[in-house]
């Protein structure tokens, strides 16, 4: 099982498979009777007598996009949608952080810690719908049409015609518009992706491992009512937000918009005590789920959002207002610029809070996060002083209580902090682009330190945007010049690896009977060996990354604090601004092209969005679709009628890569009773250890495996895992994944195949010899020529031919 297409799972010619069951998102694949008849035992593809071979691919889950009628039309459409996809990584990243949490203490703390992380969740929405607002609001509606609409196209002229508060009513449509095709979005891949009906039983509420707990991936109806609530709170955020702008309060009508801002303000505050009442339902808390519907108390924050919004619509629309604001200077919606600094201030502060909030009472995490967000409104009130002061002291704190960490654990514990700071870092990335690109455009200046400026030059447009962008920009410029002394100390340390990779290589014997006959026909090994020991590195990697995010963000927090005025501000800052912007272009648009462009990849991040799709959407409903919800029901399924169908039937769960995660999941599975007694499991390529472990010790750490705990991989080190040598325990647990599979004594039924030159497969049991990791050759000769092996054809290495056939004896096939 792969997301691979199907015919190099099977190791034949794409004409020569057809599916057995399924659709074209994922499906079980056979070859052809015909063709297979062909096989003979030399060649690919072979099946031996009495076997069936059939090969699970979820690609279309996990990577695919829709296409259009025509071939350039479907090409076009397809790199549209790949770049889109990168607008909710941020909420991807925010449902990481979710399940890297402790799952596995009291029920209280495990819903107290999933309510930090669905509060981030719930800001980021908010934070999106501010920069929508901020662009089709008050940047285009309140200040650019008042001088007329140059720059839009010409259909835009009668909105220009109208007066202001008419033309703010139109553009909240562009908002709720958003927030409707995420709503559409989400309840789509719910339906094509969540099919799994098994429900949380009173018996298995608190099974460990976590995976043993039924209906562990049933999601729907969490899902649901998140998403419900985060379309509320967004629309009542649109509401308080353009309720901001002053219409005349002087006038008849005048004091509704107060009234009708104080209930939008009341609807938020309610969605998220809602988003906190919801954590009750995830299948992480370890209590019986029996509601199941979307509850009632949620839908009346729904009604009371959308009356708030259509009544502020119908007022702005046909109530009094003035054709002309006072002096021809155009209207804005003043408080919207606080708006996007308050939520910077607080989901960093949450994010921080994650740095140390599996290794501290959530309490404690609550309570300063709670302290940083008081500082942070003290702040924006103008007590600058006493606010940095509490800022400051909070975050040592919060730095001493992350520091010190478990070594078996992905960034010592922090990985919730990690992915917070991603997920915020690449929010404030994407807002930035979108509000200062879009102010540029309209303002047609010389640099983004303008759209902040009280004093236009020239004959500019008066177009300004809230400065919190403008901050960002300079910290992606800091951000910048230490990525680049980070690159010159990796080059350098390159070096030194290049030489060990080398040395350790010319170390490694070949066998007597081989070593002459292949020293002239095979490659050389150890430029693929260098680049896998590069690429062993990315989790000291993705930590740099969060690093620069939080660097990145600062400025948003520190430059504020200095009282200057806006005409006597220092020139270097107006230089570091426009190149931030610059920065930010570049940076948006390399990465978009680069993960839109590719031939070969159906959704963007390839790898690293494998990993997003891979655990349920409990944090933010909007984040890329879970392919395991479907794919591990449909594998125990599957597994299960094969077994069922005749008593003498076994099954080898043949993985690769994140095939053998899914696998893990089918075993673990409470309805696969029938496949852990009579199945086995074969894996290749795999970062169970390496990577999942680590980052989800609960579900696939050494209390789900009883396998080795990992260290992580040494930055600047030569040998990348020196010291990784932990020893495998000696009684596993029954309901552990090698429990299950214990076999005969020192016999397990599970088999992983690695190798040096891959740069994603690691040892699955431990690095100390052990019967379950198998080095597999890193050499191809199954082909004309002789090639390196890296990630892939493992199936043609005579080590999985051997493992096989060994499990083949172990399950009695």
């Amino acid at each position: 099982m792969s997301n691979t297409p199907p015919h190099d799972m099977l190791d034949v010619q794409a004409d020569q498979v057809h599916r057995v069951i399924g659709d074209q998102l994922a499906g079980f694949w056979t070859v052809d009777g015909d063709a297979a008849a062909e096989f003979t035992p030399e060649q690919r593809g072979y099946t031996p007598p009495g076997i069936r071979r059939e090969a699970y691919s979820w690609g279309g889950l996990a990577r695919t996009t829709p296409g259009g009628t025509a071939p350039l039309g479907q090409a076009v459409l397809a790199v549209v949608i790949r770049a889109a996809w990168c607008l909710v990584l941020p909420y991807g990243l925010t449902n990481l952080a979710y399940w890297a949490r402790n799952l596995c203490t009291t029920p209280a703390q495990v819903r107290r810690t999933a309510t930090l992380v669905r509060l981030f969740g719930l800001g980021l929405t908010l934070l999106f719908v501010s920069a929508v607002v901020t662009v089709s609001s008050d940047l285009i509606a309140l200040q650019y049409l008042e001088h007329g609409s140059g720059n839009l196209p010409s259909q835009f002229q009668a909105v220009a015609d109208l007066p202001p508060q008419r033309r703010l009513a139109v553009s909240l449509l562009v908002p709720a518009a958003a927030l409707a095709v995420l709503w559409f979005v989400s309840s789509r891949s719910r339906t094509r992706y969540d099919v799994d009906g098994a429900q949380q039983t009173a018996e298995t509420a608190d099974a460990t491992p976590v995976l043993r707990r039924h209906g562990f991936w049933n999601n729907r109806g969490h899902a649901t009512e998140t998403a419900v609530i985060h379309v509320a709170a967004g629309v009542a955020g649109t509401v308080a937000m353009s309720a901001l702008f002053a219409p005349p309060r002087d006038e008849p009508f005048g004091w509704v918009f107060s009234a009708i801002a104080i209930v939008a303000v009341l609807a938020m505050v309610a969605g998220a005590v809602r988003l906190v009442l919801t954590s009750e339902r995830g299948v992480d808390v370890p209590v019986s789920r029996t509601e199941a519907g979307v509850p009632a108390a949620t839908w009346a924050v729904v009604a009371v959002s959308a009356a708030a919004f259509v009544a502020q619509s119908l007022l702005l629309a046909f109530g009094p207002h003035a054709a002309k604001t006072p002096g021809g200077e155009a209207p804005r919606l003043d408080g919207l610029v606080a708006v996007p600094a308050v939520l910077v201030l607080v989901l960093l502060a949450l994010a921080l809070a994650g740095l140390s909030v599996r290794r501290m009472s959530p309490w404690w995490t609550v309570a300063l996060a709670t302290t940083l967000g008081v500082a942070a409104v003290a702040y924006l009130c103008g007590q600058r002083g006493p606010a940095v002061v509490v800022g400051a002291a909070v975050f040592l704190v919060l730095l001493a209580l992350a520091l010190p960490g478990s070594e078996f654990q992905a960034w010592s514990g922090r990985a919730v902090g990690v992915f917070l700071l991603l997920a915020l870092g690449g929010a404030m990335l994407l807002s930035n682009l979108v509000v200062v690109g879009v102010g540029n455009w309209l303002n047609s200046s010389s640099g983004a330190a303008e759209l902040v400026s009280d004093h236009p030059a020239g004959d500019q447009t008066e177009i300004r945007i809230p400065a919190i962008f403008a901050w960002f920009g300079v910290g992606l410029v800091a951000s910048a010049a230490v990525l680049v002394v980070v690159l010159v100390v990796v080059g350098c340390c390159a070096v030194r690896w290049a030489s060990f990779v080398r040395a350790r290589s010319g170390d490694a014997a070949a066998s007597p009977a081989t070593a002459d006959a292949m020293a002239l026909a095979d490659p050389d090994t150890v430029p693929t060996k260098r680049l896998a020991n590069a690429a062993h590195r990315a989790e000291p990697a993705i930590g740099v990354l969060a690093a620069l995010a939080l660097l990145a963000l600062l400025p948003c927090v520190i430059l504020p604090l200095r009282p200057w005025q806006p005409d006597e501000e220092p020139p270097p800052l107006h230089v570091l601004a426009t190149w931030g912007a610059l920065f930010a272009a570049a940076l948006a648009a390399a990465l978009v092209g680069a993960l839109a462009l590719r031939p070969r990849s159906g959704r963007p991040l390839g790898i690293v969005w494998d990993l997003l799709g891979l655990v349920p959407r409990a944090a933010h409903p909007f984040g890329p679709p879970s392919y395991s919800e479907r794919a591990v029901p449909e594998l125990v399924a599957r597994c299960d009628a094969w077994l069922r169908a005749a008593d003498g039937n076994r099954v080898v769960l043949s993985a690769h890569s994140m095939g053998s995660v899914l696998a893990v999941a089918a075993l673990l599975d409470p309805r696969s009773e029938a496949l852990a007694e009579r199945g086995a499991l074969l894996t290749y390529g795999s970062q169970l250890r390496a990577y999942f472990g680590r980052i989800f010790p609960e579900l696939f750490g050494p209390d789900a495996i009883a396998n080795a705990p990992a260290s992580g991989a040494r930055p600047l080190a030569p040998d990348e895992f020196r010291g990784d040598d932990a020893g495998p325990p000696t009684q596993p647990r029954a309901e552990t994944l090698t429990g299950l599979l214990r076999g005969t004594p020192g016999h397990p039924r599970w088999i992983n195949l690695w190798r040096k030159t891959d740069h994603l497969g690691f040892p699955a049991y431990s690095r100390l010899r052990n019967r379950v990791d198998v080095r597999a050759d890193e050499v191809d000769r199954s082909g004309y020529l002789p090639t390196v092996a890296g990630h892939s054809g493992y199936v043609r290495t005579p080590q999985y031919r051997d493992a096989l056939a060994e499990l083949r004896r172990l399950i009695g096939a």
